[in-house]
């Protein structure tokens, strides 16, 4: 059985989703790292402006968290529609750029090709590495 040129082996797929949320994982880590002070100055913020309202400047920033978290979307608990911007489709979006460079011949095409013989050395690795009986 071959694997048409649209459907990624699975190895592939696997590398793919791995990149996807290590990039995830990043924007997440750097939103939290952000998130912080502002969070702290939302506070402080409120506490002096409003004995009344204090905490309209910290709602904002939840937010803003809420809306990122979703826009980010880690664990894939969103759904994915057409009219959310979101890290995936920013990630669909450079993916479909470089499928066109290699299909025009602007990138080397054998990236790809060192990469699944570089996948099949360490899987034969740990094949021949697996104790008997497992």
């Amino acid at each position: 059985m071959t694997m048409s040129d649209n459907q990624p082996s699975p190895r592939a797929a696997l590398v793919r989703e791995s990149l996807v949320f290590q990039l995830k994982l990043l924007a997440d880590g750097f939103r939290d790292f952000v998130m912080v002070p502002i969070s702290l100055v939302a506070t402080a913020v409120g506490l002096i402006r409003s004995p009344d309202d204090p905490d309209r400047e910290f709602r904002q920033v939840l937010g803003l968290g809420r809306e990122t978290e979703r826009m980010i979307n880690l664990f894939g608990s969103y759904e994915r529609d057409a009219t959310t911007n979101d890290l995936d489709k920013l990630v669909d979006r450079v993916e479909d750029l470089l499928r066109e460079q290699i299909r025009r011949g602007d990138v080397s095409g054998s990236a790809g090709l060192m990469l699944g013989k570089a996948l099949d050395r360490l899987h034969n690795a740990a094949v021949a590495e697996k104790p008997k009986g497992e």
